[in-house]
């Protein structure tokens, strides 16, 4: 079932990596561009952008929270509270640790304040490793 499961998702990533040949080839646009403005960011001593949910999380309407907001009279898209003018936006739940790791962990693709040109550079092959070609269709594990 697992397979299965992301069959079509593997034969997506294969049609759009057809050709390439680098690591970094797989990473698809959007993400490399999120992980410079935050590396970039990180090494001027900036606050990084903060990261906008992509709503892969987003409550369905199985859910039970989403059932009770429903009742009180929420409507999706729509503002909090009676006025409606309370947050849209889910709060962020944070990054949640690899392999339940304690609070402070990080992860390792993440960029570093102190980080040169070539930690940058394997951070974002530690990245781009998420997005190779999975031609033997094998289900993926989530390393970084």
């Amino acid at each position: 079932a697992e397979i299965e499961s992301t069959e079509t998702q593997v034969e997506q990533i294969n049609t759009l990596n057809e050709g390439k040949h680098h690591l970094g080839d797989f990473l698809p646009t959007e993400e490399l561009e999120r992980f410079m403005l935050r590396a970039t960011a990180i090494k001027a001593g900036k606050t990084p952008p903060p990261f906008l949910p992509d709503n892969s999380d987003a409550l369905t309407e199985d859910n039970i929270g989403f059932k009770m907001l429903q009742k009180a009279g929420w409507k999706e898209g729509t503002g909090l509270g009676a006025s409606s003018s309370g947050i849209v936006q889910p709060i962020d739940r944070g990054m949640i640790k690899p392999g339940n790791a304690g609070l402070g962990a990080t992860k390792p693709d993440e960029p570093l304040p102190g980080d040169d040109e070539f930690d940058v550079y394997r951070k974002r092959m530690m990245l781009a490793y998420k997005y190779r070609p999975n031609p033997m269709k094998n289900p993926r594990r989530a390393y970084y």
